[in-house]
């Protein structure tokens, strides 16, 4: 227990420097290095921290073996500078003239049955907010799923879905492409799920050009697999929720990927279609940033 808690300390102290020396970096080079190599160094620290165990500095040797003191090192007499001995050692004799028998060996004094110390208090109170941040999490998603199983439908106008896979040739994907459905209560495209994704569309319909530019850019989002580094990110901050830096990690990781979606959408279209991309980012900024309506889903799923 002592180890972990020692393990989770030196994590999260070099966890703590390197999140503000990527986040000082981010901010005075990026204009300099695109968004999607801040997100390779989101992984790899991400990946580091989540798991909290350190290497052991020194292996032990699995057998030890003691040398009994019942043998002495005595040399021989005959022969100068000879080999010596081990000639086993004799007890004093007792009143009687008879050699004394060893002393018993003492039975060491037992452990005690239960010990309460400070390093096993907190670790409990570490693995009671571990466990309150995962549950609310997954209670969250939960109550999604829930959500879009009452208020989703499959998409099956014929020509929206295939302007949906001209778009996922566009952006670069070769298998299949994530399930196309509409729920009730969103504002914006998104995407969701973990293990089996869908690109959710809002009810109410929106221009071509605004629907056909949100379709690329989560799709882009599928490509990449961002949603999986969210699910990382959110490991991460369950295990070091004690930490405010690892809320900040999550906040800027989640900003380089949507940048990082962005600077890819770009590549994909032509110069004439950069207005009416940026056009529609602004109005999906402006509908998220908005007060949320009676009706939108639970949880995060953005």
């Amino acid at each position: 227990m002592t180890q972990l808690l020692l393990s989770l300390g030196s994590l999260t102290l070099g966890g703590s420097a390197a999140i503000v020396l990527l986040a000082l970096a981010g901010h005075l080079t990026r204009s300099r290095y695109a968004a999607r190599w801040r997100c390779w160094v989101w992984l790899l620290l991400c990946l580091r921290l989540a798991v909290p165990l350190t290497l052991p500095q020194r292996a032990q040797a699995p057998i030890q073996v003691e040398v009994p003191p019942a043998f002495i090192q005595a040399p021989v007499p005959t022969h100068a500078d000879g080999p010596s001995v081990q000639i086993p050692a004799q007890s004093a004799p007792d009143a009687s003239g008879r050699p004394a028998e060893p002393a018993a060996p003492q039975e060491p004094e037992r452990a005690a049955i239960f010990s309460f110390s400070p390093a096993q208090a907190l670790a409990g109170v570490w693995l009671l907010g571990v466990t309150g941040v995962l549950g609310w999490s997954l209670l969250s998603h939960i109550r999604f799923l829930r959500y879009l199983r009452r208020w989703s439908t499959p998409v099956e106008e014929g020509e929206l879905l295939c302007r949906y896979r001209d778009l996922g040739l566009r952006a670069g994907i070769r298998g299949s492409l994530p399930r196309l459905l509409r729920c009730r209560g969103l504002r914006v495209p998104m995407l969701a799920g973990l293990l089996f994704p869908a690109v959710l569309l809002p009810w109410e319909e929106l221009e071509d050009q605004q629907l056909d530019c949100a379709l690329l850019h989560e799709l882009l989002h599928f490509r990449r697999r961002d949603i999986w580094l969210k699910a990382l990110c959110l490991w991460v901050r369950a295990l070091y929720w004690f930490n405010p830096l690892c809320y900040l990690m999550t906040g800027l990781a989640h900003r380089d990927m949507e940048l990082a979606c962005d600077e890819a959408a770009l590549g994909c279209l032509t110069p004439e279609e950069y207005g009416v991309y940026g056009k529609a980012i602004l109005s999906g900024a402006k509908q998220i940033s908005s007060p949320p309506s009676p009706s939108a889903p639970p949880g995060g799923a953005h």
